[in-house]
């Protein structure tokens, strides 16, 4: 005679264990916990440090800039001096530059020159 066996559903094998998630061990092993937290702290204060820190990437930035614009102010300056070192040469060999100069800047006239000034 056949015995009938009951009507049990089919079960995972591994039904039956508890389920135990990585959150409870941490919390169930506290120098884990502790590793944990001061890694995390570690890991924060270190991506602070590289952003706002003195040679983090904010400073880097804005000394970056302030590389360029001391270029650009650089090249300003240079092209200055040699438009000053030009005029010096022409100071130094072209006696009609120095007589314009004169006439124009100082005023000055040759001797028995007339100078008719205009009213406005």
């Amino acid at each position: 005679m056949a015995q009938r066996i009951p009507d049990v559903p089919p079960q995972a094998p591994y039904a039956e264990m508890p389920k135990s998630s990585l959150v409870r061990q941490i919390v169930a092993t506290p120098w884990l916990t502790l590793v944990l937290m001061g890694s995390s702290l570690f890991l924060l204060a270190m991506m602070t440090s590289t952003v706002w820190g003195d040679r983090g990437l904010l400073a880097m930035w804005r000394t970056q800039h302030d590389l360029e614009r001391l270029v650009r102010e650089i090249e300003i300056i240079e092209q200055k001096n040699a438009t000053l070192v030009r005029e010096v040469q022409r100071l130094r060999s072209d006696l009609g530059y120095i007589e314009k100069i004169a006439r124009e800047e100082l005023g000055l006239v040759r001797p028995g020159e007339i100078i008719f000034e205009f009213a406005d």
